[in-house]
């Protein structure tokens, strides 16, 4: 809370008041958090290259597999959120998303399967049904509120 007094504010110069202004107002940084979805590793990088070398050694696919299987699931929930909606536009991106090569193809699709159901159902059903396609992908918790406008570090005094 700003604390000055009207003989204060008279004395002040502008960028002197509004650097007291802004020095008042709460780092964005501190904010509460919100989890950022992030984009799967491209083809080769999520693995490390020891481990590639010793499922090779050994004669066993289990990498590929179980990206196999994380792919399988993940489209298997994309087509899930889409289940109860039959329109033309919705059958097209179920298509889409039952044909990614890849779980960052898929990934891709999100916001379209956001904006598909947010505008036949809701934008919190949306919310509800994108939170399990997003459990396939890796999560990171970010601040909420981000300063997209730097503050001069000069003022008069």
């Amino acid at each position: 809370m700003l604390h000055a007094t009207p003989s204060d504010v008279r004395g002040m110069k502008a960028p002197r008041l509004f650097r007291r202004i802004l020095g008042s107002v709460p780092n964005p940084g501190t904010g509460p958090k919100r989890t950022a979805i992030r984009p799967p590793a491209v083809w080769g990088q999520a693995e490390p290259v020891w481990k590639t070398l010793w499922s090779w050694i050994r004669g066993t696919q289990e990498p590929i597999q179980h990206r196999k299987l994380t792919l399988d699931d993940a489209r298997r929930d994309f087509a899930a959120a889409l289940s109860d909606l039959s329109a033309e536009d919705a059958c097209d991106l179920r298509r889409r998303g039952q044909s990614a090569r890849s779980l960052r193809e898929l990934w891709h699709l999100r916001a379209d399967l956001y904006s598909m159901i947010a505008r036949y159902r809701s934008q919190a059903e949306a919310d509800r049904r994108l939170q399990s396609v997003n459990r396939h992908f890796p999560a990171s918790t970010t601040p909420t509120a981000k300063s997209t406008t730097s503050r001069p570090e000069h003022f008069d005094a």
